[in-house]
């Protein structure tokens, strides 16, 4: 069984906390149900929180150039893209387009195998 690891996004929030992949690859993004959107992802090479920037699709598929993933509601599990790298941190966001925060605590699961 692949290790298992957590991003919560707390009620009030769009931003989950840092979740250390050091010693991982992510595989897959398992997506409770939330507040209608999309799912961005924020790479950080350390835990300093100014340094944490979303990381960039590298097909061009969206216009905004940012890897972000159609959740509508949630209950869905995503594919991480194996030419994506996985970063050292990551933290999951929530994106909204009318910028509101979730109204509960957001559970995502991570899916992931050693490096």
């Amino acid at each position: 069984m692949p290790p298992t690891l957590y991003a919560v996004v707390a009620s009030g929030s769009t931003i989950s906390g840092n979740v250390d992949l050091r010693r991982h690859v992510l595989e897959a993004i398992a997506v409770p149900v939330i507040s209608s959107g999309a799912l961005g992802v924020q790479a950080g090479f350390d835990t300093t929180s100014a340094l944490f920037t979303r990381i960039l699709e590298p097909h061009g598929a969206v216009a905004s150039g940012d890897l972000l993933f159609a959740t509508g509601v949630g209950s869905r599990v995503i594919s991480y893209p194996r030419d994506v790298f996985t970063p050292p941190y990551m933290r999951l966001e929530t994106v909204m387009a009318t910028g509101s925060a979730q109204t509960d605590n957001r559970t995502f699961t991570m899916l992931t195998r050693p490096r």
